[in-house]
């Protein structure tokens, strides 16, 4: 994958500061705490237009980054224009440097969600909108070569519905009403009541509000901040778990909210196999975007890749079952090669839709698996002769630390074999 420059890495990393330590309006007097339902929030008093009330706004939950923010906002409060001058100077430097923003559809519907407070009360850009988000993130061109996996039309707004009734502040302007003077409706569904889809006329484009379900039944659910009916949806809580801010470089910036790429990405693997094959180019787009994360993550984020990795396959035997297929490694007796210069034999298998290099040291090959001495040939033989142990082992570690090439060394294969016994 190609690199994005460090200059325009810390480029956005400065946008994205800008945007997180800006007031999400202008208030009067201190933010200030409230307790609901044993845990506690942020807020501030909007300024009133002319002639209206005061009102409490919503800011996020008590945290050592929001109590930082808070601050931040209290010293570091800027005018209106002048935040607008910088931070557009910015997303210009961005654009400049090749980073792409928004089209001309989406930018506007994405700052109507802004500007009504989506991402502040709780919602989470989630599906290809939220991938494309990622480059900035890790600092790399992901569908650079795949630029299909990066393509859609549909937005989708996911938001916990419990997170949603406990904020007690609402989306201003009204959500509907700004949806409406954008051209979009309610889509005709099975339940006219409960709209979790809006279309935009004469288009095919459309916005998805979704929701966690925790039921056997995926009905809808009122998210009480957005006044909208959201689709419920399995194995979502962990994809919208703890989000991050990002930013889209549309006009002035667009501050967001994501999901983490590691939670993203293992949960494109859970809902591949999901997939059915009325679902026509989604399951391979699912992969394909998994495998670039996956491939990014684990040169620079490992941890934070397996950690995720290993909460979902903690939550049980179908969330287990799902992954192994996701990540499953097959071989058809790929012919195996030395390489002198890394003092490995590897060979090719198949894993996330693309050829798959699978690498074992010398050392390993000389510790456990009877080399007789370390010439290619004595190498080649031994890997050879234990080919189904071999790639039983690929299988097993790429299960628990998927990456670009899978890499068994001498340490790894004590560990693998006690580990590949229990399951």
């Amino acid at each position: 994958m190609r690199s994005i420059p460090a200059t325009l890495q810390t480029t956005y990393a400065n946008l994205v500061q800008m945007h997180v330590n800006r007031p999400a309006f202008e208030f009067e007097g201190s933010p200030f705490t409230m307790v609901r339902k044993g845990k506690t929030y942020w807020y501030a008093n909007q300024r009133p237009a002319a002639g209206g009330s005061p009102r409490q706004r919503y800011l996020g939950p008590d945290t050592e980054d929001m109590r930082a923010r808070i601050e931040e906002m209290r010293a570091q409060q800027q005018s209106l224009a002048e935040f607008r001058k910088h931070a557009s100077s910015l997303v210009a430097q961005l654009r400049a440097g090749g980073i792409s923003g928004p089209d001309r559809d989406t930018g506007p519907i994405l700052r109507v969600l802004t500007n009504s407070g989506v991402f502040r009360l709780g919602g989470t850009l989630v599906g290809t909108h939220a991938f494309r988000h990622y480059d900035l993130e890790l600092g790399v061109h992901l569908a650079e070569g795949t630029g299909w996996a990066a393509q859609t039309d549909d937005i989708d707004i996911a938001s916990f519905e419990h997170l949603s009734m406990a904020i007690g502040d609402t989306a201003d302007p009204d959500l509907a009403g700004a949806l409406a003077q954008l051209g979009f409706k309610p889509a005709n569904s099975m339940t006219p009541k409960t709209p979790t889809t809006w279309t935009l006329a004469n288009s095919k484009y459309a916005i998805d509000f979704l929701t966690p379900s925790f039921e056997e039944k995926q009905g809808p659910a009122k998210l009480a901040a957005l006044n909208m009916w959201a689709q419920g949806l399995h194995y979502l809580n962990f994809l919208i778990a703890d989000p991050i801010s990002a930013v889209s470089p549309y006009m002035e910036g667009l501050l967001v909210q994501i999901p983490r790429p590691e939670r993203y990405a293992v949960h494109k693997l859970v809902v591949s196999q999901k997939r059915n094959a009325a679902s026509g180019t989604k399951k391979p787009k699912d992969i394909e975007q998994a495998r670039v994360l996956i491939e990014a993550l684990a040169e620079t984020r490992p941890h934070e890749l397996n950690q995720a990795l290993a909460e979902a396959r903690g939550k049980g035997k179908a969330w287990r079952d799902l992954l192994d297929r996701a990540l499953d490694i097959t071989f058809k007796a790929p012919i195996m090669k030395h390489d002198f210069d890394r003092d490995i034999v590897w060979f090719d298998g198949v894993a996330l839709g693309q050829s798959h290099r699978c690498a074992i040291t010398e050392e390993a090959l000389d510790d456990h698996f009877g080399a007789k001495s370390g010439t290619a040939e004595d190498q080649l033989e031994a890997a050879r002769s234990n080919r189904s142990k071999i790639e039983a082992m690929m299988r097993f570690k790429f299960l628990r630390e998927p990456s670009a090439e899978t890499l068994l060394t001498t340490s790894d294969v004590d560990s693998l074999k006690a580990a590949s016994g229990r399951g």
